[in-house]
């Protein structure tokens, strides 16, 4: 039997997807359909003192990524204590309620918000590029505000986010969430001659351009700081949630996905979620769940940490092999090899060892899968 189900702070997730904070988590009605899909948890839109205006037009779709100027909830402060956190109160799934900006707001919101039906909190919070010091003030007075699990939320637009991480840990942070939309980028459009953004022109990055980079900062925070994490940024598929638990995400946080799929796309994660574990013999995520940090060299001193190519390492002797019965001979391989190393004989493409640097752009561009590495522990 495959469980999907994941504990959080002292809550049994039915799904580890989180609804991040965003446009699909803006009210009631948002998260309920959410929920009725499938989502495990949502974080609300950023709930302030004072709503937010957007600017117009705040969200665009481009190849591959995802770009808003999108500011925090729209909605008065009253109309979430009287209205949307207690109706979603009384929906099947722990309800984090994000609160932002500085550590004086979030004090005088955090009492009211979890009166009001919020099981969590999750702190936004303004803060410089190598200063994590209004995080920390924040998490001292929401903590003795309330009595409830809270997460901070953090952004890879800092120096060093282990820093950051280890200063919200040692400030009483339960949980991290990580990582936020990047900061910043611009798409153009040359038959207009504007930005896609006509007000801003520029918006912060999500979707499937900062996966890569969200799975990086995940298991730094994983392996440097040790706190539960909520692993989000660029996660729409199984696949991808997955992979951010192999990171050590305890929980997946989902914005994009949601925005551009609709909230049918959470039944589809889950779906290819539990696909994947049927085909691999995985009962639950605890199996997969932090497995890839074994396999990184993580840096010990701060220095090579946060510069890693400082950091020493001893050549191997890997190379690359093509397995002849999956080779579909479409010379992918003899075409990007930067070293001479690919030949062919009677139709068929081999790698010579002598010549190979062991690099790995033909493992990761073959279409088929059909080359691997050959070092002196095996092959992989």
């Amino acid at each position: 039997m495959i469980d999907i189900s994941t504990q959080l702070l002292g809550f049994r997730l039915r799904s580890p997807l989180i609804a991040a904070s965003g446009p699909m988590t803006s009210d009631f009605a948002a998260i309920e359909r959410l929920a009725q899909a499938g989502i495990g948890a949502a974080i609300t839109k950023t709930i302030l003192l004072d709503a937010s205006i957007n600017p117009r037009p705040c969200l665009y779709r481009g190849k591959g990524y995802f770009l808003n100027t999108e500011r925090c909830s729209t909605i008065s402060l009253q109309r979430w204590l009287s209205n949307e956190l207690p109706k979603l109160k009384q929906l099947d799934i722990p309800i984090i309620a994000s609160i932002g900006m500085t550590p004086a707001e979030v004090e005088q919101l955090a009492y009211p918000i979890v009166e009001a039906g919020a099981d969590m909190l999750e702190l936004s919070i303004f803060t410089s590029y190598d200063d994590p010091s209004p995080m920390v003030e924040a998490i001292r007075r929401v903590k003795k505000a309330v009595d409830v699990p809270l997460s901070v939320k953090l952004s890879a637009n800092v120096h060093d986010i282990v820093e950051f991480g280890q200063a919200v840990r040692d400030a009483g942070a339960d949980a991290i969430s990580a990582i936020d939309a990047l900061k910043a980028g611009l798409h153009v459009d040359l038959e207009t001659k504007y930005p896609a953004m006509l007000e801003q022109g520029f918006g912060r990055i999500s979707g499937e351009a900062i996966k890569e980079l969200a799975l990086y900062h995940v298991a730094q925070l994983a392996h440097y700081v040790g706190l539960p994490l909520i692993g989000t940024g660029g996660v729409m598929s199984g696949i991808d949630s997955l992979e951010m638990i192999s990171c050590g995400a305890m929980a997946v946080g989902v914005c994009t996905a949601l925005i551009v799929n609709g909230p049918q796309s959470v039944t589809t994660i889950n779906e290819q979620m539990m696909q994947f574990m049927h085909e691999h013999d995985l009962d639950t995520l605890d199996q997969l769940r932090g497995k890839v940090l074994t396999r990184i060299d993580f840096p010990l001193s701060v220095e090579e940490r946060r510069e890693y190519e400082r950091q020493q390492t001893d050549a191997s002797k890997r190379v690359a092999i093509i397995e002849q019965d999956e080779c579909t001979r479409c010379q992918t391989c003899q075409r990007v090899c930067l070293y001479g190393a690919v030949e062919k004989r009677e139709g068929r493409f081999f790698i010579d060892p002598s010549l190979c640097e062991g690099c790995g752009l033909c493992v990761s561009m073959c279409p088929v899968g059909a080359i691997h590495y050959r070092g002196e522990d095996g092959e992989y």
